[in-house]
């Protein structure tokens, strides 16, 4: 078995390339059917990759972002509604992975993925936006 490499996009890997890694990993993981370790992979790879995205957006407190909860980054450091949602519900079934009692029985490492896949998705297009508005200003 040749685990697939996930693919993510080049501008959420630029700005957090362990989340990347963790990411295969967690990935390879769950590719090898070591489905009691594949979730606290991804709940590690989404932590990686929110608190890079919120020490990116803001630097100056990046000692202070890197020793909070994740919860509280998310709460705290994401004004944004679409990201906060997706990732708040990423670290909700990501701690089932990690925890000994599960609250959300319905919901399984699909759906964490899901989440994160929606997570990386609007942080991408925050971050593509802010790109182009950047190096196309309105007047020229």
């Amino acid at each position: 078995f040749i685990p697939t490499r996930p693919s993510h996009p080049d501008d959420v890997a630029a700005i957090s390339p362990q989340f990347v890694e963790i990411y295969r990993q967690a990935s390879a993981a769950e590719g090898y059917k070591l489905t009691e370790v594949a979730g606290v992979g991804y709940r590690k790879a989404l932590e990686f990759l929110i608190k890079d995205y919120c020490i990116n957006a803001d630097p100056k407190n990046a000692e202070f972002i890197k020793g909070k909860f994740l919860a509280n980054v998310i709460n705290d450091h994401i004004p944004d509604e679409n990201i906060k949602a997706c990732a708040s519900r990423a670290t909700w079934l990501g701690n089932d992975e990690t925890h000994y009692v599960r609250r959300w029985d319905d919901k399984d490492i699909k759906d964490l993925k899901a989440l994160i896949t929606l997570t990386v998705s609007w942080i991408n297009t925050k971050l593509l936006t802010a790109k182009y508005v950047a190096a196309m200003p309105e007047k020229k």
